[in-house]
């Protein structure tokens, strides 16, 4: 059984950091995970002004405009296997 791909967004406290595509909310989670376990202090140092030891982050469905932010950095509406995590802020890791 083929799965179709879903867009989704990883918020760090609210704040909507990238979007990617992933066939399962669980394959969507293991991502997230994998970026904060290599990027997140990187990212806290960078954009917060009080250091926050415990952020919230979330990954969620994105919205219709972060679907869109997707679509046109990649050219496509579906992956094609390779991971291609799209920046809505300016982060470069």
């Amino acid at each position: 059984m083929a799965f179709s791909y879903s867009t989704f967004t990883v918020e760090i406290n609210e704040v909507p950091i990238f979007v990617f595509q992933a066939t399962r909310h669980s394959e969507a989670d293991e991502i997230c995970r994998e970026w904060t376990e290599k990027h997140l202090d990187e990212w806290l140092a960078k954009e917060a002004a009080v250091y926050d030891p415990h952020p919230s982050i979330k990954v969620r469905l994105a919205h219709p405009d972060e679907r869109a932010s997707y679509e046109n950095a990649t050219g496509t509406s579906a992956s094609t296997g390779d991971i291609k995590l799209v920046y809505l802020v300016n982060f470069a890791p």
